[in-house]
């Protein structure tokens, strides 16, 4: 997928999110007042019902699927490894129950404070990772990670403390790994083992200062990888001058 259906796919699911999320009530009461259940009394809600349990979770998983989907498919296109599916999946999963609560920030249910309090460390992890893989690297702009093999070895470590942590810190990912597997066994161990990797990760500490650590080393390390091939040009240039004769090739 080119970086330009990429970007118009992600502003498609962010425009139906969007949608769902903070105008589909309106929707809903719309259709109700429109509706002939008012005059029989408590017919309005199974409509409602329909509504807001159906209809409107359903627009949630649409936006989802529409990212999943598309990144999946620009990671291929670029030539990226497998592994970086794997590894936004981790993070997807992590930090979908993060947007709704965005989306009471719109209804007033929610502040700034509130927000930044339960703000998953995978969602920023997600969020600069879409962002970088939709640089137009079709255009001979570089090549994704860069052509430095240091560089690339920081990306993927940052990358994978980001999707240990997730791991760690999001209880659902055990319940649902034994679900799939139907084995519950599996649940309990992975349970068991969360908070003991979440200590590993954090150093015993439990908060996110070294997750948010490794972001930043995530985030540097790819806006580098971006214009790696203008600094080695600029370098060359600056060093060609002191260079001798026959080795300026």
């Amino acid at each position: 997928m080119f970086a330009g259906r990429y970007l118009w796919w992600m502003l498609i699911a962010l425009a139906v999110f969007l949608f769902f999320a903070m105008s589909f009530d309106y929707v809903t009461w719309a259709t109700v007042a429109t509706s002939s259940c008012a005059r029989v009394a408590g017919s309005c809600g199974p409509l409602i019902l329909m509504m807001t349990g159906t209809i409107k979770p359903i627009g949630y998983y649409i936006a989802g699927g529409i990212i999943l989907v598309v990144t999946f498919a620009r990671i291929h296109h670029i030539g990226m490894s497998w592994l970086w599916c794997l590894f936004v999946l981790v993070l997807f999963g992590a930090s979908a129950p993060f947007p709704l609560l965005l989306a009471n920030v719109w209804t007033g249910q929610m502040n700034s404070e509130m927000v930044m309090e339960n703000l998953p460390v995978a969602f920023p992890f997600l969020v600069v990772f879409c962002i970088y893989i939709g640089w137009s690297f079709e255009d001979g702009a570089g090549r994704p990670l860069g052509p430095w093999r240091r560089l690339r070895v920081t990306i993927r470590l940052s990358a994978l403390y980001g999707a240990l942590a997730a791991l760690a810190q999001t209880p659902a990912f055990a319940w649902m790994t034994g679900r799939l597997f139907d084995m519950p066994w599996l649940s309990v161990l992975l349970a068991t083992w969360q908070p003991k990797l979440e200590a590993a990760l954090t150093l015993g500490a439990l908060d996110d200062r070294l997750a948010y650590l490794a972001l930043a080393v995530f985030s540097v390390a790819l806006a580098a990888s971006l214009f790696a091939s203008g600094i080695e040009n600029v370098s060359a240039r600056l060093m060609a001058p002191f260079m001798l004769k026959g080795s300026r090739r």
